[in-house]
């Protein structure tokens, strides 16, 4: 798909379909995968609002320079994506350096991995997990189906054309101070993990790596909370949580042969020091 151009006034035909295909079928899926809620947003107007949100964050966030770590990131990221049904839509992996431990996704196939999550990991199967849990919720398009429940049809509409710089800079500031367009509800958390442990599976990662990592942000809330504080503020983790996401790996037909840790990894985790 070539990338699209910001939103404009041209986006009206599209946001009026939109409308009307939720009209004629209340409550659809808004994806293969998801098959849950209702989202107003098209595909087309997701990427849009995904490209204005990363020129304003780039702004302000303190995004790495270090290629070799940027390469990494984004080699592991677009293997992962490879595996979905989002496949040929544009992907950007973005490194931020920042030692809190966190990762986060926004509308339009943007993934952010803090320099404190890599450093955190142990092996490669850990970060692979993280990010494939953060693509899972750019696939299932928990973000716009948020924006969706929050905004309505009105504003939301003129938000898509451009037409609504409050509530859009309302949505800037809640991804730069959280991480997210907002607190993700515990069956979106559900789906993304399920949908993670898959992409992880296929793409050859040890799906046990989300499990180790949810395990050391659980002990760091305990010993050293402000570590992981935005992590928590948008992705509720419980024991509970970690426990289903084992029934979910032992469903796999095999693990055998799976990669927990590859050449390259090593690297990214110093640089990321």
């Amino acid at each position: 798909m070539k990338a699209p151009s910001p939103p404009s006034r041209v986006l009206a035909a599209a946001v009026v379909a939109a409308l009307a295909s939720w009209l004629a079928a209340a409550g659809c899926a808004s994806s293969g995968v998801n098959q849950g809620d209702v989202n107003l947003v098209s595909l087309e107007q997701e990427w849009q609002l995904g490209q204005q949100l990363e020129a304003d964050i780039a702004r302000q966030l303190r995004l790495s320079r270090d290629s070799a770590l940027n390469n990494y990131v984004s080699s592991l990221g677009q293997r992962l994506v490879a595996q979905t049904e989002m496949r040929n839509l544009p992907w950007e992996f973005h490194v931020v350096e920042d030692p809190e431990i966190n990762a986060f996704n926004i509308p339009g196939g943007h993934v952010y991995v803090n320099t404190g999550l890599i450093a955190a990991a142990d092996n490669a199967s850990e970060l692979a997990g993280v990010m494939a849990h953060e693509i899972a919720h750019g696939v299932s398009r928990h973000g716009t189906e948020q924006l969706t429940r929050t905004y309505g049809l009105n504003i939301l509409a003129s938000l898509l054309l451009g037409e609504n710089p409050a509530a859009y800079q309302q949505i800037l500031a809640q991804v730069l101070g959280t991480g997210a367009i907002a607190r993700f509800s515990r069956s979106a958390e559900q789906e993304a993990d399920v949908l993670g442990v898959r992409t992880m599976y296929q793409a050859r990662y040890h799906p046990e790596g989300l499990i180790g990592i949810f395990q050391k942000l659980l002990s760091r809330r305990q010993g050293n909370p402000n570590s992981v504080d935005k992590f928590f503020s948008t992705h509720p983790l419980t024991e509970n949580r970690i426990r289903d996401t084992r029934e979910e790996i032992a469903k796999l037909p095999s693990t055998s042969g799976l990669q927990r840790d590859e050449a390259g990894f090593a690297d990214a985790r110093r640089r990321a020091r």
